[in-house]
């Protein structure tokens, strides 16, 4: 089952839910206390599990045991087989408990752990994955490790049982041996992290011609996307694409990234009845996903469909948004406005079953309705329904990529037909047995979210996007934030029933300062800038490397690692390096200062030899990359934001795809943060207008729509 970190992310099982209840007998391990969804689901385990810290740590150096260090998360699918296989196998535990110290974690809330355990891991192997399992000296050093080991052997894997059995045996007759190699791997993983500076090293744009070949040369021109199977909906490489599509005039460019957009909404891993995304395609085709939902892919991919929006007038693509806006809106935000993390693949009926039909279903579902039953095989065609399916009998519905009765997107009356079948068929699916839902709520996946809602609404102009993403950035600010004593914001990562724990990590500021940014852009309350601004001098303090450029994950002064990791790869998740050198170059040209500007670049540069070597691995620094060379343009609204006048101004700027800029509401309350306004704000009886600059030399203001586009045009 060892495959690549993103390969192996097979996700979602079944979801355990709390630990012991105190009127209940059921024997419950140290995870019963912890909070973690995922931590929870092992709490009734036979193994003497420990959560990551001190406690595990001091009994390990005591007893002089290895420790056995499995790191997963809620809805990872191959993590629940190893846990019904081994974990709760009484005489796996028994072994367990007599010779290791065992330590479970929870990699969403701490990926600096599971970081810097994947890349001993991967350098050992050559692969990874979760369920990550890596036995360590009572040091916290890793000798050996690997992904998930079945009960007996099979598929040229060990048996996880002979693996106990082997390292338990090593630790006693062959100590040393291992002492040393998990020595010499601790300082293999310093060295994988220090990622510095070259002083040879330059910025050169050439890197966005090795980067878009590299992905023009993987592009699948046939069903979209990259590579074969699997495949996963890589939004970086989208954001990317679409700039270098601005950047080098490539037209290609941008049929890469509408291809991909038309055929993931059209596909079996757009949830055709709900709305949103489920984590990855086992197909080529986009037929037949994985069936989790991550919070953190749908806000990205809500942004990659308002970008392709802009640049192809799809109102497919338009539908896309509002739909899968609307399922995190109504599925996975709380009452006070934070939005969970997953939803599993599987109900208790099985993986999938929740979103697989049958014609019969079908019928059954729109029955209700006389126009709808009359029109069951143009509803049913158009969903590409079969009798036979096309997973386990049952049909995931997608809609044709040739197929001839969807017509386009409000030039058929089928279109009417299938906006009425899907609400029954909703109906009808909401009482099936759910997928459950991990609801711990991650800063930086609600900095995405608030992006997403904030882009959405500049775009398509709906003030619930607004309000939703003010009342997310209020819930992060008031649940996951605190103030010190000068006044500095700090982050912590997880808030689930009440609690707020455990460090925030680098992505965790960058995000939510990028989501603060667009909020801003989108209201234009001052405090949204404000705290943007607080945010990013916390993150310079605490996780800027002065020495060698570039952000460290974790902030300065932990103390439960054996390295502090500093990387930049761009995978499911943007990296919180190339979102932080984004952030940095936002706020250079937003308040003028040049400390931003040298940041960001800095941070470039520190990851350029592995980016000039394999560049569309790092697709999102380049997005980066792209706004610094790029001319970014500053744009400076002068007047009542209420009037009917100004509003039209803004509708134009918001109707134009401008990644490179940034855009300031002349306010006196933010005279003093952004230089830009000097001399630029309203006065009363004077029409609004807008002012465009760039690199240092700004335009006559504009008063009218067309004088603006033109303006932002050239």
């Amino acid at each position: 089952m060892q495959s690549s970190a993103e390969e192996v992310d097979h996700l979602s099982h079944e979801k355990a839910n709390s630990s012991q209840d105190s009127k209940t007998s059921i024997k419950t391990n140290k995870l019963a206390n912890e909070n973690s969804p995922y931590l929870l689901q092992h709490a009734t385990n036979p193994v003497d599990w420990y959560p990551w810290g001190k406690e595990a740590f001091t009994k390990a150096k005591r007893e002089n045991k290895p420790i056995f260090l499995s790191i997963g998360y809620s809805s990872c699918h191959w993590c629940h087989v190893m846990e019904n296989e081994s974990f709760k196998d009484d005489e796996v535990a028994k072994f367990m408990n007599e010779n290791f110290v065992s330590i479970k974690v929870d990699r969403e809330e701490r990926p600096d752990i599971d970081e810097i355990y994947m890349k001993s891991v991967v350098a050992t192997t050559g692969s990874g994955g979760w369920p990550l399992s890596v036995f360590l000296t009572p040091s916290l050093e890793p000798f050996f490790g690997g992904t998930y080991f079945p009960p007996t052997p099979r598929y040229g894997m060990p048996s996880f049982s002979n693996v106990l059995r082997s390292i338990a045996q090593s630790w006693k007759s062959d100590r040393k041996k291992l002492v040393d190699s998990a020595s010499a791997m601790k300082s293999s993983l310093v060295e994988m992290f220090d990622y510095k500076k070259s002083p040879n090293s330059k910025i050169d744009d050439s890197i966005l011609d090795d980067c878009y070949n590299d992905l023009a040369s993987s592009f699948d021109d046939q069903y979209g996307g990259f590579g074969n199977s699997p495949k996963f909906p890589t939004p970086s490489n989208l954001f990317f694409l679409t700039r270098y599509h601005l950047f080098r005039r490539s037209n290609l460019a941008l049929t890469i990234v509408t291809k991909t957009l038309d055929s993931m909404m059209r596909g079996g891993i757009y949830d055709h009845i709900g709305g949103g995304f489920h984590r990855y395609s086992t197909d080529r085709y986009w037929q037949i996903p994985h069936f989790e939902k991550m919070l953190y892919d749908n806000a990205l991919l809500v942004l990659a469909y308002c970008e392709g929006f802009l640049l192809a007038r799809s109102a497919e693509y338009e539908l896309v948004v509002e739909e899968t806006l609307g399922w995190a809106m109504r599925e996975m935000r709380t009452s006070e406005g934070g939005f969970y993390s997953a939803q599993d693949a599987d109900s208790s009926e099985g993986e999938g079953s929740y979103y697989a039909w049958t014609p019969d279903e079908m019928k059954s579902a729109l029955s209700v309705d006389e126009n709808l039953s009359r029109n069951f095989e143009t509803i049913s065609n158009y969903f590409s329904m079969t009798r036979n399916g096309n997973f386990e009998g049952k049909n995931i519905l997608a809609v044709g990529q040739t197929n001839s009765t969807a017509g386009e997107l409000g030039g058929s009356k089928i279109i009417d037909l299938v906006v009425d079948a899907k609400k029954l068929l909703l109906e009808y699916r909401d009482k099936r047995p759910k997928p459950s839902t991990d609801d711990k709520i991650i800063t930086s996946w609600n900095g995405l979210m608030i992006s997403a809602l904030s882009k959405a609404h500049q775009i398509f102009g709906k003030d619930e996007y607004l309000s939703a993403a003010k009342t997310t950035a209020e819930f992060v600010l008031a649940k996951l934030a605190s103030s010190d004593a000068e006044g500095k914001i700090k982050l912590v990562r997880r808030y689930r029933r009440g609690e707020s724990k455990v460090n925030a990590v680098l992505e965790d500021y960058s995000f939510l300062i990028n989501g603060l940014l667009d909020l801003y852009e989108s209201s234009f309350e001052p405090k949204y800038f404000d705290y943007a601004l607080n945010l990013a001098d916390t993150m310079v303090l605490d996780f800027y490397d002065k020495s060698f450029g570039g952000f460290f994950q974790t902030a300065k002064g932990s103390t439960d690692l054996i390295a502090r990791a500093k990387d930049a790869y761009d995978g499911a998740l943007p990296s919180g390096n190339s979102i932080a050198a984004l952030v940095c170059l936002r706020l250079a040209e937003m308040t003028s200062k040049d400390e931003f500007r040298n940041l960001a670049n800095d941070t470039i540069l520190a990851f350029w030899d592995p980016i000039s070597r394999q560049p569309s691995s790092f697709t999102e620094m380049l997005v980066a990359l792209q706004f610094s060379v790029g001319k970014p343009k500053e744009i400076v609204v002068s007047g009542n934001q209420e009037s009917a006048e100004t509003q039209k101004l803004l509708k134009v700027i918001r109707n134009m795809f401008l990644p490179n800029s940034v855009v300031i509401l002349a306010d006196s309350r933010l005279e003093k943060l952004s230089p830009l306004l000097e001399h630029r704000l309203p006065i009363p009886g004077e029409s609004p207008k807008v002012f465009v600059c760039s690199n240092f030399t700004c335009k006559l203001p504009a008063f009218t729509e067309d004088e603006l586009e033109k303006s932002l045009a050239n």
